[in-house]
């Protein structure tokens, strides 16, 4: 009898260090599951929050593209240029997917893990279930997340291709605006620039730059300009930056013959309108050159 009794202790005292190490044992899986459910919650939240960040940095991006300002200021609306906004946003949209690849491959390979550590007991299928109810609402997150990257991409995309526009269109405007500065150049040249002669009657007649008209056999002949001049008998000038003509002898008297305004001269032609000196002064280039283009001075 006695030695029953003492079979019946070490059973039952074998049975309470059984049970006791089935606890630990139990105890030790649902610290693991619950560091699994940790972990993974931590994955899910850190991309949710990135994607928060990327879905703003898109809309700061568009904003600067439309040309509003946006509140807060940041490091992407300061010192980025847009290109280089969308190659950064580029590089985060596959950041986060990779993020959410490598979250879905844990998800997985934490339910494996969950799988071996609750064999087929009935309590512990229970707890496989609600793991797998867990990954399952982690998954949907994580579905979601894919769709928000699509869309991401989509407007980045978008961003891109009408940057590639932009930069072609302004290619074309500079182009253009190139085209027409030359074009304003040449126009303003070619207005500004005036023809100058000075010489002897002989010398302008030989050359076909001045002609006489009236008079009688040769007597009391008007020498005006040539009906066809030549622009090579003539010395070309900005009016606007020439405003002093040299004279060739400042002791000879000279006549301008072509129709140019002469009030507009500093010193006036004398009573038989013509001037002297060693050079001639113009005071008002543009009333001076208003009628023609070209000024012929005869030496007298």
């Amino acid at each position: 009898m006695r030695t029953f009794l003492l079979f019946a202790a070490v059973v039952t005292v074998a049975a309470c260090e059984g049970s006791r190490a089935e606890t630990m044992k139990q105890l030790a899986e649902m610290q693991t599951i619950a560091a699994q459910k940790d972990s993974l919650l931590k994955d899910v939240t850190a991309t949710s929050v990135f994607l928060a960040d990327l879905s703003k940095q898109v809309s700061t991006v568009r904003n600067l593209k439309a040309g509003r300002r946006t509140t807060g200021g940041s490091d992407l609306e300061d010192n980025l240029s847009p290109a280089e906004r969308r190659t950064q946003l580029l590089d985060q949209v596959r950041e986060v997917t990779q993020r959410v690849n490598l979250a879905e491959n844990r998800l997985a390979a934490s339910r494996r893990r969950v799988a071996e550590l609750t064999g087929s007991d009935a309590e512990k299928s229970k707890r496989l279930a609600e793991f797998d109810s867990t990954i399952a609402s982690f998954k949907l997150i994580m579905d979601n997340q894919r769709t928000q990257i699509s869309a991401l991409q989509e407007q980045v995309d978008a961003l891109t291709a009408q940057n590639t526009q932009l930069k072609a269109d302004n290619v074309q405007l500079a182009s253009q605006n190139t085209t027409l500065t030359s074009q304003r150049d040449s126009l303003t040249t070619e207005r500004n620039t005036v023809y100058y002669v000075v010489g002897t009657q002989k010398a302008l007649l030989d050359h076909r730059v001045m002609e006489k008209v009236g008079g009688f056999l040769g007597l009391g002949a008007t020498p005006v300009a040539a009906r066809d001049l030549d622009r090579n008998q003539f010395t070309a000038i900005d009016k606007l930056q020439v405003q002093e003509i040299p004279l060739p002898d400042a002791r000879k008297s000279y006549r301008i013959i072509t129709r140019q305004d002469l009030a507009a001269l500093e010193t006036k032609p004398d009573g038989r309108g013509r001037v002297s000196g060693a050079s001639l002064r113009i005071r008002d280039p543009e009333a001076f050159w208003a009628a023609t283009k070209f000024l012929i001075i005869v030496e007298q």
